[in-house]
C-alpha cells in the first residue's frame, strides 16, 4: 500500500501520471478533475489506516472512477487499493462493491489482473461466507475462468485460489464444469511449474469432485490420469488433494471399475504406497480412497494382493484416531471378499480386533464388529473366541451406551458365532451370566428390527443349549415384549424367529403361566389365516398346539 500512497501523493503534487511522466518529448495528460478528486478521497481513506476498513458509498465511488478510467495507471491503482482493503475488510461485500472489481478482472493489463484476482481471493477466502455468493452473483466467475489461461504465474495462482473458494458453492461447482473451467484447471494441475498454482488447481478440482454430476465429466476430461500421476508428487498437500479426489471419484460404481482396470496406472498400488506417507492426513485419505475402491469385489481382491493388509494393520496400531477409523473401515470392506479371508484370518491380524472393539471411538468399534461379522462362520468361530474377540463383542453388548449401528453389527456377529455349541457355552459362562438378560434388554428397548432379530437369534441359540429357570423368571416381561414386536413387524423372518423362540420357551413353566394372558396367543392364531408362507403357518400351528397341551 505504500506504493499506492506514493502514487497518490505524486498525482496530487504534480498532476500527472508518475509511472510514465516522460517519454522522449511526450508527457502524459494531466489528471481529470473527477480522477484527481477520486485519488484525493482514497488517499485520505488510506491514511486513516483503519484496522477493519469499510467501503462507504463515497469511497466506492472513488474506486469506481479509477476502475473505469481509460488509463491503465489508474486501473492499477484501483486494483492495488482493492487488494489492500480485501486483506483486512471483515464486512460482507455487496454486488455494487464487486462490479468495479469484475471490470478490473477483465482488464488486459497483467498488473491489474494480479491485484484484482488477489482481492477477489481475499474476499472469498478470508471474508464472510456470504462473499462467495455475492461474488457469484456479480458474474465474476467467467473472467476468473478466463484468467486461468494467463501466462502470468501470480494471476494463475490467484485465479485458481478464487475458483477453489467459489467451488465450495454447489451451484458454482456445476457451473464451473459446464463452462469448461475444469479443462484449464486440469492442465495447470498437470503442467504448472509453480507448486502454488498446482496446489490451488488440484484443490479446486477436489471441490468439483464433491458433486456427483461433475464426476463423469471429469473422468471424460482425463482427471483420473492427472490425479493418479500427482499421487507421486513430492508435495504432501497435492498428494492429499489427489487422494481425496480419487476417493470421491470411487463413490461411483463405473468409476471404481475404471480405476481398478487401469493396470498401467495402478491407482490402487499408488494409494497403498501412500499408506506409508510421513503425513498422517495423506495416510488417512489414502485409506478412505481404498475403502471406496473396495466397495467392489474385484478391487477388494486386487488391493489385498498388492500388499495393503500389513500397512493397514500398522495404521490400526499407530495411526491417529481419524486414520484408524479410515483404516478399519477399509479393512471392513476388504473382509467382504471371501478370497481375502485366508489373509485376514491370520493370528497376527485377529489379535488386533479385540483392541479395536474396545476403542473409545464408536466408529472404530462399529467397523471392527462389521469386520468380524464378515469373517466369522461356524467353522472358524472358535478361533475368534481364542483371540478374545467374542469377549470384546459381549462388552459392547452389555454396554447400554452402544449406538444402534454398533448394536446391529455386534449382535449380527455374535448371532453367527452362536451357531457353534462351544460359543454358546462361552456365552453362558461369561460376564457373570449377564449376557442373556442384556440380550433381552437390548431386544426390548431397541426399536431397530435388525437388532431385535439378531438378539432373538442369539437368545434362541442359548435356549437350545438350555437356560436355568431362575434366569428366565425375571426376563419374562422382556421376552413377551420383543416377541410381540417381532410378530407385529410384518417381516417373515422376524415372525419365524419369534415362533421358533416361543416353541423353545414352552418348556419353561414360568413362561407358560404368563403366556395365555399376553397378547401373543391371539396374534399367533391370526397367523394361521394369513398370507404368509406355509412353513410359517405350520410353525404358528405348532405354537398353538404346544401351549394348548402344556
Amino acid at each position: 500500500m505504500e506504493a499506492f500512497l506514493e502514487y497518490c501523493a505524486c498525482c496530487l503534487c504534480c498532476g500527472c501520471y508518475p509511472a510514465r511522466q516522460y517519454r522522449g518529448d511526450l508527457y502524459e495528460p494531466l489528471l481529470l478533475d473527477n480522477e484527481r478528486e477520486a485519488v484525493n478521497r482514497l488517499l485520505r481513506f488510506l491514511e486513516q489506516k483503519e484496522e477493519k476498513p469499510h467501503l462507504t458509498d463515497e469511497r466506492l465511488h472513488a474506486l469506481c472512477t479509477l476502475s473505469y478510467s481509460d488509463n491503465v495507471e489508474l486501473q492499477r491503482s484501483a486494483a492495488l487499493c482493492f487488494s489492500e482493503i480485501s486483506s483486512r475488510m471483515m464486512a460482507p461485500v455487496s454486488v455494487n462493491m464487486m462490479e468495479p472489481l469484475v471490470a478490473l478482472l477483465e482488464s488486459e493489463d497483467t498488473q491489474v489482473q494480479r491485484h484484482a484476482t488477489l482481492a477477489v481471493n481475499n474476499f472469498t477466502l478470508h471474508g464472510p461466507e456470504s462473499n462467495i455468493r455475492t461474488t457469484l452473483q456479480s458474474s465474476a466467475l467467467y473472467p476468473l475462468l478466463s484468467l486461468l489461461n494467463s501466462p502470468d504465474t501470480e494471476v494463475q495462482c490467484n485465479a485458481c485460489g478464487c475458483i477453489t473458494s467459489l467451488a465450495t458453492n454447489t451451484k458454482a461447482k456445476r457451473e464451473i464444469v459446464v463452462k469448461r473451467g475444469s479443462r484449464p484447471l486440469l492442465q495447470l494441475a498437470a503442467e504448472a511449474v509453480d507448486p502454488r498454482v498446482q496446489r490451488n488447481a488440484v484443490g479446486a478440482l477436489l471441490n468439483l469432485t464433491h458433486l456427483e454430476n461433475n464426476r463423469s465429466d471429469l473422468v471424460r476430461e482425463g482427471a483420473l490420469k492427472v490425479f493418479n500421476d500427482l499421487l507421486l508428487d513430492d508435495d504432501t498437500e497435492i498428494q492429499y488433494y489427489c487422494a481425496a479426489a480419487l476417493s470421491n471419484m470411487a463413490v461411483d460404481t463405473e468409476h471404481r471399475r475404471i480405476m481398478g482396470n487401469l493396470w498401467e496406472r495402478n491407482i490402487p498400488g499408488r494409494l497403498i504406497a501412500l499408506l506409508s506417507s510421513m503425513a498422517d492426513k495423506v495416510k488417512c485419505q489414502a485409506c478412505l480412497a481404498l475403502r471406496n475402491l473396495a466397495s467392489d469385489e474385484t478391487n477388494q481382491r486386487l488391493i489385498v494382493r498388492q500388499g495393503a493388509l500389513p500397512k493397514l494393520y500398522h495404521l490400526l496400531k499407530t495411526g491417529s484416531k481419524d486414520t484408524q477409523v479410515a483404516a478399519v473401515a477399509c479393512v471392513r470392506n476388504l473382509s467382504i471378499c471371501k478370497a481375502n479371508q485366508e489373509e485376514l484370518l491370520q493370528d497376527w491380524f485377529l489379535a488386533i480386533l479385540p483392541r479395536m472393539l474396545r476403542d473409545k471411538s464408536t466408529a472404530v468399534r462399529c467397523h471392527a464388529a462389521g469386520t468380524v461379522r464378515n469373517l466369522v462362520d461356524t467353522e472358524n468361530a472358535e478361533a475368534f473366541v481364542q483371540a478374545g474377540i467374542l469377549d470384546a463383542l459381549t462388552e459392547n453388548l452389555v454396554d447400554s451406551s452402544s449406538s444402534v449401528d454398533l448394536q446391529s453389527e455386534v449382535t449380527a456377529a455374535v448371532a453367527i458365532m452362536a451357531n457353534k455349541e462351544s460359543v454358546r457355552d462361552h456365552l453362558h459362562q461369561t460376564r457373570e451370566g449377564r449376557v442373556f438378560p442384556n440380550l433381552v434388554s437390548v431386544a426390548t428397548n431397541c426399536e431397530n428390527l435388525n437388532v431385535q432379530y439378531n438378539c432373538a437369534s442369539i437368545i434362541g441359540q442359548l435356549l437350545v443349549t438350555g437356560i436355568e429357570a431362575e434366569t428366565i423368571e425375571p426376563n419374562v416381561p422382556g421376552l413377551l415384549c420383543y416377541l410381540e414386536r417381532l410378530l407385529n413387524s410384518g417381516d417373515a423372518n422376524a415372525i419365524q424367529i419369534s415362533l421358533w423362540s416361543l416353541l423353545l420357551l414352552a418348556k419353561y413353566d414360568n413362561f407358560q403361566r404368563v403366556y395365555p394372558s399376553s397378547a401373543l396367543p391371539q396374534k399367533v392364531e391370526s397367523l394361521l389365516w394369513s398370507n404368509l408362507p406355509a412353513n410359517i403357518q405350520e410353525m404358528a400351528r405348532s405354537v398353538v398346539n404346544k401351549y394348548a397341551t402344556s
